[in-house]
């Protein structure tokens, strides 16, 4: 079993053109440091979407969350719909293969209304309470500020993330990083990652 996310940027037709390629420049940057972390692949498509495929399927919701983090803490919003299921045909370009990951991950961001996060499973119907955590995640996202996302997007990502060393990092007093990432509920948002990875390596081995 493999992970897919699909996803597009929320309300980039009213991006201005002049602010359009580096829209873009920040979506590849951006789905570059997921793929390195995560070890996958990824393709930009349609001008604003997105397609990234993951061979470690349990970290599908860890991805999203750090991919959701970088493009916010640059100003932008994404919408990804995850799915977890086979591969049939699996391509080079990926945007081209086939498998119920895709299949799901697809069509599942084309039933999405102002939801930022889904997911499914192939075959397996999601408990109602991960259900639940998903949903409450995806308001503690939308409610995040630029900031607030920066600096957790730091604080989950830096080797070293005690709270001066990330102050060392953003350029700010170690108050002023432990207010955003407090604001941010980073505790709740890291805990929920674990219990993600953990719970979802149950369902796909």
């Amino acid at each position: 079993m493999i992970a897919v996310i699909s996803g597009d940027l929320i309300k980039s037709q009213k991006i201005p053109q002049q602010e359009y390629d580096a829209m873009l420049y920040q979506l590849d940057q951006s789905l570059r440091f997921i793929a390195n972390r995560f070890d996958a692949d990824y393709t930009i498509y349609r001008g604003d979407a997105m397609q990234l495929q993951l061979a470690t399927p349990d970290t599908v919701c860890c991805a999203a969350i750090l991919l959701y983090l970088q493009m916010k803490a640059a100003n932008y919003e994404l919408r990804q719909s995850l799915a977890i299921g086979k591969v049939d045909n699996p391509r080079a370009d990926i945007k081209t293969a086939t498998g119920s990951a895709y299949t799901l991950s697809g069509r599942g961001l084309d039933n999405m209304g102002h939801q930022r996060l889904i997911l499914q499973i192939d075959n397996q119907p999601l408990d109602e309470g991960f259900l639940l955590n998903i949903e409450l995640i995806e308001v503690l996202l939308e409610k995040m500020s630029q900031k607030q996302a920066n600096a957790l997007f730091y604080y989950l990502t830096a080797e070293h993330n005690n709270h001066a060393e990330l102050a060392k990092e953003l350029a700010t007093s170690r108050a002023n990083v432990t207010k955003l990432l407090n604001l941010a509920h980073y505790q709740l948002i890291e805990r929920f990652m674990q219990y993600s990875q953990t719970t979802l390596k149950g369902m796909t081995t």
